[in-house]
């Protein structure tokens, strides 16, 4: 008998926390911000994408395996961003940030100070989905991300 009360109690109880918990999480804005738009697809080799607080425009992207792209990073925010493309292999790799922030060695990455703007130029080497999004703390859980699509 003393289970069976226990049971009573706790299920209500444990259907509440779970309730509890699931709202909490709703309510802080998670990470599961998924980037949403028409995809968008460079024009004589070129692409520009706009960083400012705490997106980036656009957020869908989509390249073509082999064809260099240049990326112009131009930055309409109030404070420092950048953008790192990861998992995304790359040939013919280079890039000019604007601030404190640089690429390392082929390494797909473009920062620029506040007003500013850098390129970041590669050859996509493989296909795939990939996600960039903006090393600075906290902005890419704010919803600085993207995804690049390669075809």
């Amino acid at each position: 008998m003393g289970q069976a009360v226990a049971c009573r109690v706790c299920r209500p109880l444990a259907s509440l926390l779970l309730a509890a918990t699931l709202l909490l999480a709703s309510a802080c804005g998670g990470t599961s911000h998924t980037p949403t738009g028409t995809p968008v697809a460079p024009t004589n080799g070129s692409l520009t994408i706009r960083a400012s607080e705490w997106k980036f425009e656009p957020a869908n992207v989509v390249l073509s395996k082999g064809a260099p792209v240049t990326i112009q990073f131009q930055n309409g925010g109030s404070t420092l961003h950048d953008m790192r493309i990861d998992g995304l292999h790359a040939s013919d790799v280079t890039s000019k940030s604007n601030g404190g922030l640089s690429a390392g060695h082929g390494e797909l990455f473009v920062g620029s100070d506040k007003g500013k703007s850098g390129t970041l130029t590669f050859t996509p080497a493989e296909t795939g989905t990939f996600t960039f999004y903006c090393t600075l703390p906290r902005h890419r859980q704010l919803g600085m991300k993207g995804t690049i699509t390669v075809e």
